[in-house]
């Protein structure tokens, strides 16, 4: 039987570890990531994000507090401050949806540039009339990567992170053919109950469609219409429709390693194109920072709200 990975993804593996990986593991709640370790951000809603606490550890393992608890506890404004870091209000709010809130992706990503400080912070949310789905190409590491896409009434989990624009500039050179949107809708709300005039997201309107329908990632918290599949399964359909005559294993070596059959199978799956257009998403005119941004909070106790936060029920 060969190896698959479902659930239980390890911690320790990245998409360009193995493609079926992807979107990758990531902590069970809000986190800060710096210096190649997680730390626990505690969820309190009504609290803006510099006053939410961070359970800071000096364990070595990369999922740090989240693997062993610390009673060292400080707020996100002064964690910054102590590690003369740019505030909040100097950060953008950048949605991540894919493998970017992966611990090993961003290690591997912060390790192309080791002149940026790799601290991101991720907080939970959730945004309405979207949802995760696989994309209809390959990323180089063999997998089907996430793009955002426009589903009515479904309800996903994203993450809201706040970076540098310097990361950010960093982040655009790494993300192909994606390209930066802005989302101005009250359809997004933080786990802790904030919401931002603007965030922005990377956007490509194209879509892995089979059988007339869509396919969400199994592995992503929501609620939706769409069909959920796991990445090893997508690219077994994929491997059974394109009928490659080997194993499991010298399907995925060849898209990994043999660059003629990679290119050969990115062009075989144009006809599972779908182009779409996300009305929420816009093309921004200027990127502005979290100090120009309206934030305001939902009550806890909203019909909003309590839409919005389900999926963490």
């Amino acid at each position: 039987m060969y190896k698959e990975y479902k659930e239980n993804k390890p911690i320790d593996l990245s998409p360009y570890d193995h493609p079926d990986v992807y979107p990758g593991p990531r902590p069970i709640s809000s986190f800060i990531y710096y210096e190649g370790k997680a730390h626990r951000i505690i969820e309190k809603m009504g609290v803006s994000i510099e006053d939410l606490k961070v359970e800071y550890s000096d364990s070595d393992n990369m999922l740090g507090s989240f693997h062993e608890r610390s009673d060292h506890t400080l707020s996100i404004g002064d964690f910054l401050h102590e590690q003369e870091l740019p505030p909040i209000e100097e950060r953008v709010p950048l949605v991540a949806y894919g493998s970017n809130v992966c611990l090993a992706q961003l290690r591997y990503k912060f390790s192309l540039n080791r002149k940026l400080n790799d601290f991101v912070l991720c907080l939970r949310g959730s945004m309405l009339d979207s949802d995760i789905i696989y994309g209809s190409f390959l990323a180089p590491y063999g997998s089907l990567p996430a793009v955002i896409a426009p589903v009515k009434d479904a309800i996903t989990e994203i993450w809201l992170t706040f970076v540098e624009p310097a990361q950010l500039e960093h982040m655009n050179r790494t993300e192909g053919g994606y390209v930066l949107r802005e989302h101005h809708g009250k359809k997004f709300i933080t786990a802790t109950g904030e919401q931002f005039e603007t965030i922005y997201a990377y956007y490509y309107p194209h879509a892995f469609e089979f059988d007339q329908q869509w396919y969400r990632f199994k592995d992503i918290r929501g609620n939706s219409s769409i069909t959920a599949k796991w990445q090893a399964e997508i690219l077994d359909l994929i491997n059974g429709e394109f009928g490659f005559k080997g194993t499991r294993e010298e399907f995925l070596h060849q898209l990994r390693w043999n660059i003629p059959f990679y290119r050969e199978l990115q062009n075989w799956l144009k006809q599972f194109d779908a182009q779409f257009d996300h009305p929420d998403w816009e093309e921004p005119k200027v990127i502005e920072t979290v100090g120009d941004l309206r934030r305001t909070f939902l009550s806890t106790k909203s019909p909003e709200s309590e839409q919005l936060l389900s999926i963490y029920k």
